[in-house]
């Protein structure tokens, strides 16, 4: 079995306002990309309310960054009250999504993720004093990197969503019409 440990655990998003679904989605998928990371979506759920939409959505994102340690990200949102406006920006119009996002950000390290070193007892008692001692250095590393992709993710996502905020609602838009 693999040793996986929470390095960033629970770092949290609110925003409340207009903003464009479509482009979240595809900047954090060109994010990830750009740093090869890997993407499975773990849930994408979405319900229509009488308030509006409600979407979750939750996915895993891993980089294997040797034969040994794969770093994981996991982002979650969920999705509020989302309905569909026309809004105008320095008199240009477009059509935005208003709502309530909640994000969560996780960052976790997986050592062994091939599981070379589960098969014996001992095999596990050195990969442990290995981990603790000898690879001690490069466990920091790993620890820093994903500490520091986990916090580059959500500062990016902090910024697309202030460039919203100097949009105004000119009309509102059916929630089927898309």
């Amino acid at each position: 079995m693999s040793d996986l440990r929470i390095i960033v655990d629970h770092i949290q998003f609110e925003y409340s306002g207009l903003f464009d679904l479509n482009n979240l989605f595809k900047m954090v998928d060109a994010w990830l990309f750009e740093r090869n990371y890997e993407k499975r979506t773990n849930k994408n759920f979405e319900e229509n309310t009488p308030t509006g939409k409600f979407i979750e959505w939750e996915i895993a994102s891993w980089h294997k960054a040797t034969d040994y340690v794969r770093n994981i990200i996991k982002i979650r949102m969920l999705m509020y009250d989302l309905k569909k406006v026309e809004a105008t920006k320095e008199k240009e119009k477009a059509k935005v999504t208003q709502g309530r996002v909640i994000m969560y950000f996780d960052g976790y390290i997986e050592f062994d993720y091939l599981h070379y070193w589960d098969e014996h007892p001992v095999l596990q008692f050195l990969r442990t004093l290995y981990d603790k001692f000898i690879f001690k250095a490069y466990t920091e590393r790993f620890e820093q990197r994903i500490t520091y992709d986990v916090h580059q993710i959500y500062e990016m996502i902090e910024k697309y969503f202030n460039v919203y905020r100097h949009y105004k609602v000119v009309t509102k838009i059916p929630h089927f019409a898309h």
